[in-house]
């Protein structure tokens, strides 16, 4: 079994117009090579995207810039 980092783009369900990015570090990804987002992270949000690795976001959708 792999652990693998990565970074998600997520909504809070209580501030649906600003973007988040959380890291999330060695998780286990199945023998289909898929992860899973555990269920107390995902609790809440409205996960828009999964990438892998640590990933710098110059900018999110509801930032100013």
């Amino acid at each position: 079994m792999d652990f693998k980092d990565v970074t998600v783009l997520f909504f809070d369900s209580d501030e649906s117009l600003v973007m988040k990015k959380t890291v999330l570090r060695g998780l286990p990804d199945n023998s289909s090579g898929r992860l899973r987002l555990p269920d107390h992270f995902r609790e809440g949000k409205v996960i828009v995207a999964v990438l892998k690795g640590d990933v710098e976001v110059l900018s999110l959708a509801g930032d100013r810039i």
